[in-house]
């Protein structure tokens, strides 16, 4: 700033310093309001415009005279605390501290403000001057500035502390759906094979046994197959990768995959639709919710029910693309709707054929959904059936 003081043209001058005060002091509380640990170019880049308007707008207000560079300057400063005040002391989700800092911003931002009615009413103001309306704002503002980096060290702390309470949770989640829902299928799967290591059983028996290992292995495997996935979601293992998939392939897919399933109750499993449909997604996360979507769906329609994958919505304009995977199957009721997809909460109900579930497959389709920008939405009616519909976009924008 200093450099450009005697170098540029005294209009350019002004602007350029005007912007850079300006983009310190926004990015500052950008970062305190939002809790942005590293320095972004993304957001120094989108951020940078507001500061730059702010400075052009505040020019053409700026005379000759230091009293009005002061003003309004002050102005455009007290504008932004008051912005970052309203954020923290109104938005969700922030910590008490952060809305202790909104409180202080609120100060500073009526300091500033008497700063600015103090140049425009007090003749021959200038930048360094020591009237008290001038300086004790100036003061003030300096000392809770000195405590910004304190309460953002209290801030992140408490956010940390929030978040390991959290993970915290998710772990004594991950093992009670382990040691409740691992020890059934595994116990199941042990006493049939005891009974067919008998020789004395009747082939009747033998063939409804085998059923039975082949529905327990393959909800241990689903079990299995999903508790991970989840448990490498929390850790951030899985890595978000988003491609321009071709959805319907994904789908005809896993059609297939369930052919054995569909066979066994019966199930009139289609896709009404043939033509390609292009997302943008990660197509493992993708996958996943298609499979969990499409066995629940077997899961609970029953014998020579009816399942049918739609297309509700393909816009361009909307950069939106709607499947709906709908059967005529048991239903849910609203108690259960509400809860369905909290982590919370342990849903867990058998199918048409005593097939057992966690009710972590949902949870597991709306994480992957939410990485993808994507949605889901639920339809049901108890004895009348279900309808599941997922929303990703078509492009990257």
């Amino acid at each position: 700033m200093l450099s450009v003081r005697n170098s540029a043209p005294k209009h350019i001058n002004i602007i350029i310093n005007s912007t850079i005060y300006l983009f310190i002091v926004y990015y500052e509380l950008y970062c305190i309001s939002f809790i942005e640990r590293k320095f972004s170019l993304k957001h120094v880049k989108r951020f940078f415009l507001i500061p730059l308007l702010l400075s052009i707008i505040s020019y053409f207000f700026i005379t000759n005279s230091e009293s009005s560079r002061i003003a309004t300057m002050s102005l455009s400063v007290s504008i932004m605390y008051m912005l970052s005040s309203y954020v923290l002391l109104t938005k969700k989700g922030k910590t008490k501290i952060q809305h202790l800092t909104g409180f202080i911003f609120g100060i500073i931002s009526i300091l500033i403000l008497t700063r600015t009615i103090g140049a425009l009413y007090i003749n021959g103001v200038e930048m360094y001057s020591k009237n008290y309306i001038m300086v004790i704002p100036l003061v003030f503002f300096l000392i809770l500035n000195l405590i910004f980096p304190l309460l953002l060290i209290f801030i992140l702390k408490e956010k940390d502390n929030l978040k390991l309470s959290q993970v915290i949770k998710s772990k004594d989640k991950f093992f009670s759906i382990i040691a409740h829902d691992l020890k059934g299928p595994l116990g199941g799967l042990q006493q049939i094979g005891e009974l067919l290591w008998l020789n004395n059983i009747t082939d009747e028996k033998r063939e409804k046994l085998t059923k039975s290992l082949y529905q327990n292995s393959k909800t241990t495997f689903n079990l299995l197959d999903n508790l991970l996935k989840w448990a490498n979601t929390n850790a951030g293992v899985i890595i978000y990768k988003p491609n321009q998939l071709n959805l319907s392939k994904i789908i005809l897919s896993n059609i297939n995959l369930f052919n054995s399933q569909v066979k066994l109750k019966n199930i009139n499993l289609s896709c009404n639709f043939e033509q390609d449909l292009f997302v943008y997604a990660d197509y493992d996360m993708v996958d996943t919710i298609i499979r969990n979507l499409i066995s629940n769906a077997i899961k609970f329609t029953t014998t020579n029910g009816k399942i049918e994958i739609i297309l509700e919505e393909f816009d361009t304009n909307k950069n939106i693309c709607t499947v709906a995977i709908v059967d005529n199957g048991v239903g849910i009721n609203k108690e259960t709707q509400l809860k369905i997809f909290e982590i919370n909460s342990t849903i867990s109900t058998f199918g048409t054929n005593n097939e057992k579930g966690t009710g972590l497959g949902l949870k597991l389709c709306k994480e992957f959904l939410t990485i993808n920008k994507g949605s889901i939405k639920i339809k049901s009616n108890l004895k009348k059936g279900t309808c599941m519909s997922i929303s990703l976009p078509i492009e990257n924008k």
